[in-house]
């Protein structure tokens, strides 16, 4: 083989071990969701008020992520003890977290880390121990129909 065709060759080679390399790293997601969620809303600053109106926490079990902040229903009745407001944003690698109530636990979408109410990690990200902290959870009142949480 002359060098021409040698180093005509190589470069081929290289060349499609790069270009394979770039379609399979820009196809790869850690998210498994495909790229379809929407990135979260970053949590807003301490001393913000958040609020969600009632109606759309109806039923135990449902859900609103808004301004940041995750709200969830975990009992009847309308008082703020019904409910629980955390940070929208996993602390891990910012996921979107979500309230399983089946399981009675939130749980970041990105690597699985799960939380409980009171914030405190059950399960670190991917099944680890974890590298994360524990949630905030934040104050909460009930005003004209309205949950209104304050980050703190």
């Amino acid at each position: 083989m002359k060098r021409d065709e040698f180093l005509n060759t190589i470069s081929r080679g290289l060349i499609l071990v790069c270009a394979g390399s770039c379609v399979v790293a820009c196809s790869t997601s850690d998210d498994s969701g495909g790229g379809t969620t929407p990135p979260p809303t970053p949590t807003p600053s301490s001393g913000t008020k958040v609020s969600v109106a009632l109606s759309r926490l109806s039923s135990v079990g449902d859900q609103v992520t808004t301004g940041g902040v995750l709200f969830f229903r975990i009992a009847t009745g309308d008082t703020a003890s019904s409910f629980v407001a955390t940070e929208a944003i996993c602390p891990h690698q910012g996921g979107a977290l979500i309230w399983k109530a089946t399981d009675n636990k939130i749980q970041c979408q990105l690597h699985f880390a799960e939380y409980s109410t009171s914030g405190t990690v059950l399960q670190g990200p991917q099944g680890s121990s974890g590298n994360t902290r524990t949630l905030e959870i934040y104050a909460k009142v009930i005003e004209n129909g309205n949950l209104v949480a304050t980050v703190s």
